[in-house]
């Protein structure tokens, strides 16, 4: 810009001299034309600089121009960019915290009377279909519990033969669900309209929960036996879960440990390997190798020897205050466990 004013100051001084030279002439005869062409020819080359200035001058603010576009622009683009992310986060939090009433899941239970005793509002299954509720989850729970049955058979029984000690067993359960064995053999069973209603809608059911072990244990079923799979514990609970896969092949299959009992009508101590935390480990190894989720009531669900009296109701049996925490235990695996893994017990979340 100031070489730009120094060559204007250039241009006007150089007319003003021509102009004065013209008027001091005024009245002579005295011939200006080589003079006034020599100043045209300055004035046109100050000229031509000045536009020359001008054009570099013009190029340098366009340029600038440009650049405070450019920056315009990124500033705009990081701001959108934070926009986004900022949307983002709140889309995931909202997602989080979102009811989906909408978001249907249908459980199968074939277990023990820890969920057989009670179908009540108290009972585990109502219970679980509420702490999934408030996840927004909307839970139907099919109770296909009956107390006193075990995941092994007698071993005078077989897979398509059961005597009254293998009645409702899980090799049972298993054979009437894959047809081979006809549901109305459950008439009287408080299970039965349950897995009736099953029956109806196997390509529909989301999740299958495997749980026993306390009457196998009661029972003193062997751990495993690799020659007739069904009447060890281990390999029965192996066995269910490879029938669970045949008749659900699309459903999630989660296993329960054995809980925490204080009291037995038979002698515990010293039977070795067959105490009731051998059970509940056997069933845990059996999830992790077949890569089912797990619970292992025994250790995590938070009933122990100090406070039994504040869950148990018989040493053995969950009270309601019982039932209302394994609920919690295994609505917080369906939701936030891993398959392979033992569940934590995540339950701060459920009222």
């Amino acid at each position: 810009m100031k070489r730009l004013s120094k060559v204007s100051c250039g241009l006007l001084l150089t007319a003003s001299l021509l102009i004065g030279a013209m008027l001091s002439g005024c009245g002579q005869t005295t011939d200006y034309t080589a003079e006034i062409k020599e100043y045209q020819s300055k004035l046109e080359s100050l000229a031509a600089e000045n536009e020359e200035l001008k054009a570099q001058l013009g190029i340098t603010e366009t340029q600038s121009t440009e650049e405070n576009q450019t920056a315009a622009e990124t500033e705009n683009q990081s701001q959108e960019m934070v926009s986004e992310n900022q949307t983002t986060e709140t889309d995931v939090q909202q997602a989080e915290n979102t009811d989906n009433s909408g978001d249907e899941m249908k459980i199968l239970v074939l277990g023990d009377s820890i969920w057989g005793n009670y179908r009540d509002d108290t009972g585990v299954s109502a219970r679980l279909a509420a702490c999934l509720a408030q996840k927004g989850k909307n839970a139907t729970v099919y109770n296909g519990a009956i107390g006193g049955t075990r995941a092994t058979i007698s071993p005078d029984d077989n897979e398509y033969q059961f005597g009254p000690a293998s009645d409702c067993s899980l090799g049972k359960m298993i054979s009437i669900l894959r047809g081979n064995t006809d549901v109305e053999m459950l008439q009287g069973k408080a299970a039965y309209d349950d897995i009736k209603a099953v029956m109806n809608v196997k390509d529909q059911i989301d999740v299958v929960i495997l749980s026993y072990g306390m009457n196998d244990f009661l029972a003193q079923a062997p751990i495993n036996n690799s020659d007739r799979p069904w009447t060890g514990f281990g390999t029965a609970l192996s066995e269910g879960v490879k029938g669970v896969r045949s008749v659900f092949p699309q459903a999630q299959i989660l296993i329960t440990s054995p809980n925490y009992a204080s009291y037995f009508p038979i002698p515990v101590k010293n039977m070795g390997e067959k105490a009731l935390y051998n059970y509940a480990s056997i069933a845990c190894d059996v999830a992790v190798g077949q890569g089912t989720l797990c619970v292992d009531t025994y250790d995590n669900l938070g009933v122990d020897a100090y406070n039994a009296d504040e869950y148990l109701e018989d040493g053995i049996h969950l009270n309601e205050k019982g039932r209302s925490l394994y609920a919690k235990t295994i609505a917080s695996c369906l939701l936030y466990g891993t398959e392979g893994q033992i569940s934590g017990n995540n339950i701060a979340s459920f009222n």
